[in-house]
């Protein structure tokens, strides 16, 4: 029960925390608690979700033409967390894997399910270039054009994602409504022992056919779903990917 408690508390400071230093730009959606061995290591934010048009005019409320939607994705870490303080999970480095489901038509080599990174990608992680990312004290993303914003703006996390995803009319197939889901897990990597997937958070948005010159609606959002472990489809496409081969320097045990 002490744990519990210690845990409780030390994610609602993290939250205050999160809120207090970004709350001028960062609009909080959801809040997933970050916890290894029954200690708070942080919090997951999600921001609030914004949509766009195939990575134009985005807003907050979606327009008639919007096929896609946003999110800016932090890791803040509590003291325990912090790798130059406590430390608690013994990390060198937190970052982020995603994998992405979806029912649209796809080009080969995409799969249905896959870890949600270019083709040709070594490792797993989202937060690698070309994709929108930063560490620490960082500025958003320079192409603001499918942002809710314009220019660049501070951000302060210790890791974090931007992801813009969009499906148009053309991949939709007929008949059906479009489904795009994404899980998104903060990962605690070790140069010398084996990584640890500490949190995660489930979101996506539908489309739904409406046929006829219409084609499919603007996106419904799903909201994020927050996980202390991975799901049984998020581990299956990391075991089954045959791009990455990544699996293997993963701890699966849960806690």
């Amino acid at each position: 029960m002490k744990h519990l408690i210690q845990t409780v508390y030390s994610v609602l400071l993290c939250t205050a925390f999160a809120q207090s230093i970004s709350a001028a730009e960062l609009l909080v959606g959801k809040v997933c608690p970050v916890i290894y061995d029954k200690q708070a290591l942080g919090i997951l934010v999600f921001s609030r979700e914004w949509y766009h048009d195939s990575r134009h005019n985005a807003a907050y409320t979606p327009r008639d033409n919007a096929t896609g939607v946003g999110l800016e994705i932090h890791l803040f870490p509590s003291r325990q967390g912090h790798l130059q303080h406590g430390n608690f999970a013994q990390c060198d480095q937190y970052r982020v894997i995603q994998v992405r489901h979806t029912n649209a038509r796809l080009i080969p080599p995409e799969r249905s399910v896959q870890i949600d990174v270019p083709d040709g990608f070594l490792h797993p992680f989202y937060d690698a270039a070309p994709l929108e990312h930063g560490y620490n004290s960082h500025q958003t993303p320079i192409d603001s054009r499918d942002k809710p914003w314009q220019g660049r703006h501070s951000r302060a996390s210790e890791v974090a994602v931007y992801d813009t995803p969009y499906i148009s009319d053309g991949y939709g197939i007929e008949g059906q409504d479009i489904f795009v889901g994404f899980e998104t897990c903060a990962v605690c990597t070790r140069n010398q022992r084996y990584d640890t997937i500490l949190a995660c958070g489930t979101w996506g948005y539908q489309r739904d056919y409406l046929g006829g010159m219409t084609g499919w609606t603007e996106p419904e959002f799903h909201p994020v779903k927050c996980s202390n472990t991975p799901s049984a489809q998020f581990q299956q496409a990391l075991h089954e990917s045959t791009r990455i081969d990544y699996s293997y320097w993963l701890d699966w045990r849960t806690e």
